[in-house]
């Protein structure tokens, strides 16, 4: 940065006579106020002055006793070079203006002192150092400039390089030699050196467009060879003007981006893999339903048929039957009620698979509460208790949430059977910034360590005997929020009863 030398902040003023001293000083105060006048009675004096502090200006007399002016000049001149030297003086003879031009003076004022000449003298002085400290500034500030605009260019992280309306290279960075090639003990010589034979065509046709004013940049994504490697760059060209308008050179910008050329061929491949497995998915789905529906198509038959030979054999011949013989019978007319809603179970299940939720405004409160009253219809004598949080509703398939709340009160009401009262329990609650809605049972509970088991179709816990079912309802509940965007998981323990919870987005 430049020095305090380079700028007035302080004058010396060296003179013996008093009178003279205190008028030419207090003039100097005047007229500069911002810069400090020193000032001192003999030469001696102002040299050790000068010495102490060091002005870019001496005013001095020439006639002085103890050290005269020229003598005190030329010890100064020893230590600063560059100090602006003025006499003012009453002796005109010509070995002393000879002696004040060697020693550098730049202005000579004879005495009586003109007031308007010294004012003009160091005026200009301080003038020509204002504008020399102004120079030294601007260059210094362009220097760093300089150097951060260098640096910039050779330290990028992507090629840089100065191209000639020709194609050939002005200047280029390490990093554009790493990639285009250079690397190999090569400076490509232009913008096409070492470029893939089948990118050369509309690398040249974009440089003609850019020579031709029908474009002012152009970026591309092109091959490099070099060693038998082949790079994939990102190539950014445009065009530079002058002042006038008139286009000087182009800036060419690469980038390397062979690594996410190979991503995407692998990802591409890996889509074309997934296609191919989700048509495989698809067409094993669709075989998988058709099976169902024929299986329960072929199985409600032979079904329908022991059923009814059963109610037939029941009425006609009950009566002729001892008590073995008609348990024997019930029992199987039992068994092919069960088997008929197992295979509606398998077919509704199957459905899930394939429905496409709508999104409309659900009431699940109301929804709840209608699911809770059926349940306390279905067995009257039960002591229960329902508590349903008013007010709850979620954006999704009316009839897809109603049949999530349906089973997961049915297992609450399954599983909390055995229990003297029955507590069960809709809401809502806060779980990381988002709302999630729960149902808790106090029934027998199970291990949290088969919590992920529960999901599983057919999957039964200890004691699902007992309460019945065949193990797809949770599995249905876990496919329904999840074809919605949620989340479906429980909390419980042996004894203590089970919390539900799912979200939905």
């Amino acid at each position: 940065m430049p020095t305090a030398r380079e700028r007035v902040t302080s004058i010396l003023y060296v003179e013996d006579d008093v009178e003279a001293r205190e008028l030419i000083g207090n003039f100097l105060i005047e007229e500069h106020p911002h810069i400090t006048v020193l000032i001192a009675a003999d030469g001696a004096q102002g040299l050790a002055l000068f010495k102490e502090r060091r002005p870019q200006i001496v005013i001095t007399d020439i006639r002085m006793p103890a050290m005269d002016g020229l003598t005190m000049a030329g010890h100064i001149r020893e230590v600063d070079q560059e100090v602006d030297l003025i006499a003012v003086s009453a002796y005109s003879d010509t070995s002393f203006l000879v002696r004040a031009i060697e020693l550098g003076f730049s202005n000579y004022i004879f005495k009586p002192v003109n007031f308007s000449k010294l004012h003009a003298a160091v005026t200009g002085i301080v003038k020509v150092r204002e504008l020399k400290h102004r120079f030294t500034e601007q260059n210094e500030l362009l220097r760093k400039s300089e150097q951060r605009l260098q640096a910039t260019f050779d330290q990028a992280a992507v090629g840089v390089g100065h191209v000639a309306m020709d194609g050939t290279f002005l200047r280029i960075n390490d990093k554009y030699c790493d990639i285009a090639g250079c690397n190999s003990g090569r400076v490509p010589a232009t913008i096409y050196d070492f470029t893939h034979p089948e990118d050369l065509p509309v690398c040249r046709t974009h440089h003609e467009l850019l020579l031709e004013g029908k474009q002012r940049s152009y970026s591309l994504e092109k091959r490099y060879v070099h060693e038998n490697i082949t790079v994939w760059a990102s190539l950014t060209v445009s065009m530079v003007q002058d002042r006038n308008g008139k286009d000087t050179f182009m800036v060419a910008i690469i980038d390397d981006i062979t690594e996410r050329k190979l991503l995407e061929r692998e990802i591409a491949e890996l889509n074309r893999a997934l296609s191919a497995r989700a048509e495989e998915l698809e067409n094993a789905n669709r075989d998988l339903t058709a099976f169902n529906y024929t299986v329960a198509h072929d199985l409600r038959q032979p079904l329908n048929l022991i059923s009814g030979y059963c109610q037939a054999v029941s009425m006609t011949c009950g009566g002729l039957l001892n008590d073995d013989c008609r348990d024997f019978l019930q029992k199987a007319y039992e068994g092919t009620v069960k088997m008929n809603k197992l295979v509606n179970a398998l077919l509704q299940f199957a459905e899930m698979a394939h429905a496409e939720p709508k999104q409309e405004t659900v009431d699940l409160s109301r929804e709840a509460e209608e699911l809770a009253a059926e349940l306390a219809r279905s067995e009257p004598q039960r002591q229960a208790t329902f508590i349903i949080a008013p007010g709850l509703s979620a954006q999704g398939d009316n009839q897809l949430l109603r049949a999530v709340l349906a089973n997961l009160l049915g297992n609450a009401w399954k599983y909390s059977a055995s229990r003297q009262e029955t507590l069960i329990e809709f809401g809502s609650t806060m779980r990381e910034e988002r709302r999630v809605f729960y149902v808790r049972d106090n029934g027998i509970g199970f291990d949290a360590a088969q919590t992920k088991e529960i999901f599983v179709p057919f999957r039964r816990l200890p004691g699902a005997q007992r309460a019945g079912g065949f193990g797809i309802g949770l599995a249905t509940v876990e496919r329904i929020v999840k074809r919605h965007g949620g989340e479906v998981w429980a909390e419980s323990e042996p004894g203590q009863g089970a919390t539900f919870y799912f979200s939905l987005p």
